[in-house]
Formats: structure tokens, sequence, C-alpha cells
């Protein structure tokens, strides 16, 4: 049986979402809310949403008698918390477009109420729900390289937006590095412990904030990851996932353009890899099947978590790690120092 889902936000990318949810198994669309009435009947219309399951705020929908398990929260950052912790309120679970708040006291704000009240919220972090980087995840969790030492990822594209990126301070760490910066956490298994920024914005760039930057991280016993991104690229553009290799002591992946290969430090290595096929000394490795790739994905898991009682795999209270490689890079890159990511994703203490 399907759970319910209202969804909050229906702007352009949140009109996006109606489609996702309408055409998933897991999931009936129960209402749509915003609190603009020229967009709440533009994304309705669009979407076939009937007029009676519109509304202007969320006490109006669960007035009105709507049944839900579940929100979906597709509306700006800066209100991610305060619509949270409203229908948390109201018994709700969560499902939260990234990032999971604009700041961490309003993530653990977040974190804090659904704990308290025995709910789940979980941030849809699309980009580990695809194959390509799910292959990436077997592969390093069995061990084929060995443990991850160096990893470096470029991203470069040159969107058309229109709208609230071009406004941001840092639209590219804030709105598309937080894919990457999570999938070294989700993919990679890497937890960084100190993370340097350096960000700026070329004279060519339609941006108001910073379109570029470098952000280098080191976790473990010297590990470290090297991170370059433009959203303002004149140069061969990468896909959205980015450009990866990823390097340890038996050899080096390299995810590219939803390819994976595998290069071996020894030659004997390549004689065989399940699921792989050599090609001058290099494994192509066969992508792994997903029932439900991205949106899809994070709806999937949603669901299941709900169903089984468990928390979904990027919940908030994982996800503040994720969210603050965010904002330990954007902080670096104003101060000019490093950042501990300990010290800056510690947990508050309980008042």
């Amino acid at each position: 049986m399907a759970l319910g889902l209202l969804q909050v936000g229906a702007g352009a990318w949140g009109e996006s979402w109606i489609r996702v949810v309408q055409q998933h198994p897991d999931w009936e669309l129960a209402g749509l809310i915003d609190i603009d009435e020229s967009v709440l009947q533009r994304a309705a219309s669009t979407a076939a949403v009937s007029p009676d399951r519109c509304f202007g705020g969320l006490d109006e929908a669960l007035g009105a008698g709507v049944r839900a398990d579940a929100v979906l929260i597709a509306v700006p950052p800066a209100v991610h918390a305060p619509v949270a912790l409203e229908a948390l309120g109201h018994g709700l679970h969560c499902l939260i477009e990234k990032p999971l708040a604009d700041t961490l006291p309003a993530a653990w704000s977040i974190v804090k109420a659904a704990e308290a009240g025995g709910l789940e919220v979980m941030v849809s972090q699309n980009y580990r729900f695809k194959r390509a980087p799910r292959t990436v995840r077997r592969l390093i969790a069995e061990g084929v390289i060995g443990p991850v030492e160096q990893v470096r990822v470029d991203f470069r594209k040159n969107p058309p937006f229109s709208g609230f990126r071009l406004e941001m301070d840092e639209p590219l760490i804030h709105d598309m590095a937080v894919h990457h910066l999570d999938q070294l956490r989700g993919i990679l298994g890497l937890e960084p412990d100190v993370i340097r920024a350096r960000s700026w914005n070329p004279s060519w760039s339609a941006f108001a904030g910073n379109a570029a930057c470098l952000i280098e991280l080191e976790h473990g016993d010297g590990g470290r990851v090297v991170y370059t991104g433009s959203w303002c690229a004149l140069s061969r553009h990468t896909s959205w996932d980015g450009d990866w290799e990823i390097e340890g002591p038996r050899g080096s992946i390299r995810w590219s353009e939803n390819r994976v290969e595998v290069r071996f430090e020894s030659l004997f290595d390549t004689v065989f890899l399940p699921r792989a096929l050599e090609r001058d000394g290099v494994m192509e490795v066969e992508l792994d099947v997903l029932e439900a790739e991205e949106r899809n994905g994070s709806l999937a898991e949603f669901a299941q978590a709900l169903r089984e009682g468990r928390p979904p795999e990027t919940n908030a209270r994982d996800n503040v790690r994720s969210l603050s490689l965010v904002l330990g890079a954007v902080e670096s890159a104003a101060s000019g120092s490093a950042v501990d990511l300990g010290v800056l994703a510690a947990e508050p203490e309980s008042s």
C-alpha cells in the first residue's frame, strides 16, 4: 500500500518533484502546499493536481482532513528548518531537499526534534542513488584497491540558470558541491577531518557569487582529497557527477562519464575481476543494476526505511556531517584558514 506524501514547495524544482512522486509506486501525493497562490496554481495545473488537494499551508491541509505519512520539503534552504519543525510537530516524517538546513544550529534543531518525536528525517542526497556511484561504493567496500588514500574530483558545467542561484554568495559550493562532498562520505566512506577552500568568480560568470572553487580535505592518517569545480566552465564539461580518480595501495578507480574502470598496481590482478572485462590492462566494470535511481532512489529508500522502522541511509543525524563539509568549505573560503570539521560538526550540548 502506498504511503501518503504531502509536498511543501511548488516552485520550478518542486514542480518537477510532483511528477516524480506521482509516478512512484511507494508514494501517493496526498496534497500540494505553497504560500504563493500563483505558483501553486501553475504547478497544480501542469501536474493535474486537483484544487481540493492544494493548500497555502500545512495547518490548512491537515485541517481539511488530508491524511499523510510524511512531508516532502522542497522550499529554499533558509526555511527548511521552520517547515520541518512544523511537520515534525504534527507527527509527520520528513524528506528534505538538500541541504538539510542553511546553518548547523538549524540542522541540529531538526535532528533533535525528530529524535524526540520518534520520527525519521531523510535528506534527498539523490546523487548517491545511481548505478555508477553504487558500483564504485561496492568496489571500495570489497577492498579492490585497498584503503582510499588519494582522491581527485573535477567538476565542470555551465548551466543556463536563472533565479536565486545567480544571487547566492557561494552558488557552486552550496548548491552543487554538496552532492560531491556527500559522495565522499556515502560512496567512498571517507570522513574528512580538516577542510581548506578557495573560491572565486571568473569575469565571464553570470553569477553574482563565486562560481568556481578549489577544496582540499584531509582524512584519517594523511589521506587527501582535492576537489575542483566550476559552474561557468568554458572548457570540456564533465557529467553532473564529475570526473573521479580514486587511489589506494592496490590500484586506482576512474569514475567518469558514467563509466567505471580499475587499474591495478600488480599485473596479475588484471587477469580477472568479477563483473569486469580487461582491455589494455584496465578492468572495465559493469555497472550494478538498481531498481530505482536518483530521486526515485531517494523515495524508495525513504519508504523502505519507514516500513522497516529504521533510519534511512541519508538520515538527518548522519547528514549533519555532509552539511558540515559544505559550510566548512564556505567558512574556509571566507577566512583563508583551515577548518576543523570535528569541531564544526560537534553536537551541541542539550540544555
